[in-house]
């Protein structure tokens, strides 16, 4: 800027009218307005930092719980809750990452583990604390505990006193076993039983001794030779159902193996003919030799292979009518 310009300007800011200057009054609202709102800005940023601060503290303490509780929690111990003693077809247990893995026989299963069956197979298993378990194919079941295991899909069948009937063979006291669905649970005294879960209903055959079925809504004791299909509210529809036939054909096929050595005619024809679910009968003239005569054989392949084998061996001859085997000379 030029001496000119400064000299000019001067001049037009001498001729200017002086700034108002508030009164003390305004000044002091003013000032008190810029103080509150400075106050409101501060107050505001030290309670953010608070929240943000207390969610801090809050995580961390959670955190600890959550650990100090895990360290709390007492291990689940795994136990050997079975043996398989035969399987058949396609048959795996569930692994640790979700994976198939292939069973193989005299394999140990533990508590927590799952067996999975696909279609033509199953399996026979020594259940831990005596008894026979027996799955079909198509099935899925967890082994919860040494007492107990939940079927999940398909069918099982369990034999509290597998080696009735076979001489030298100490079957024992009844053993604990609870079948466990997602309908209801299944309690035996002393039995032979099937159980099938099927979509939304839950079916109970009875082949020896008692149950007690457990269920969502409603509770039944079923007998010998009755069956009880349960699903939902609706009452438990029970019915006759034979010993034998088709609907006990897998657990025949499922049979663990058995070896007879020095075991009478008679023995050996209550053991088969009891996993057969049938009721036996020998000619009169064989009734006193069923006594002595001994049966031998390494039977593998199920109920009616070892009864046509071992029968076979001893020269005799069969038939089955009405729920009965007869046993009868070769003619």
């Amino acid at each position: 800027m030029s001496k000119i310009e400064q000299d000019s300007l001067e001049e037009l800011l001498k001729q200017a009218a002086p700034r108002p200057v508030p009164s003390p009054d305004d000044a002091a609202t003013a000032r008190a307005a810029v103080h509150e709102e400075w106050r409101q800005v501060t107050a505001g940023r030290r309670s953010r930092r608070r929240v943000v601060q207390y969610a801090i503290a809050a995580t961390v303490l959670l955190g600890v719980f959550g650990v100090l509780n895990i360290l709390r929690t007492p291990p689940v111990d795994i136990v050997r809750v079975a043996s398989i003693e035969k399987s058949i077809g396609s048959v795996f247990v569930l692994g640790d990452q979700a994976e198939l893995l292939e069973v193989t026989d005299e394999m140990q299963v533990f508590s927590g583990q799952t067996i999975v069956t696909r279609d033509d197979s199953g399996l026979a298993l020594a259940w831990g604390n005596g008894g026979s378990l027996r799955v079909d194919a198509n099935s899925r079941i967890e082994f919860t505990d040494d007492d107990a295991v939940f079927l999940i899909s398909g069918r099982a069948y369990f034999d509290s006193r597998p080696g009735s009937g076979v001489a030298g063979t100490d079957v024992g006291k009844t053993p604990l076993f609870t079948l466990r669905t997602e309908l209801g649970d299944v309690h035996h005294v002393g039995t032979q039983y099937m159980g099938e879960v099927d979509d939304d209903e839950l079916t109970v055959s009875v082949r020896e001794g008692e149950v007690l079925v457990d269920g969502k809504f409603h509770k039944e004791t079923i007998a010998s030779g009755y069956r009880v299909s349960m699903a939902g509210r609706q009452q438990p529809s029970v019915s006759n159902i034979s010993r034998s036939g088709e609907a006990w054909e897998w657990v025949h096929r499922t049979m663990p193996p058995r070896q007879v050595k020095g075991q009478t005619l008679h023995e050996f024809v209550s053991w088969v003919s009891r996993e057969l679910g049938l009721d036996f009968h020998f000619d009169e003239e064989l009734v006193e030799a069923a006594r002595t005569v001994e049966v031998r054989g390494d039977f593998r392949s199920g109920a009616t292979d070892a009864l046509r084998n071992g029968l076979l061996s001893a020269a005799l001859d069969w038939h089955i009518e009405g729920g009965v085997l007869y046993i009868t000379e070769n003619q």
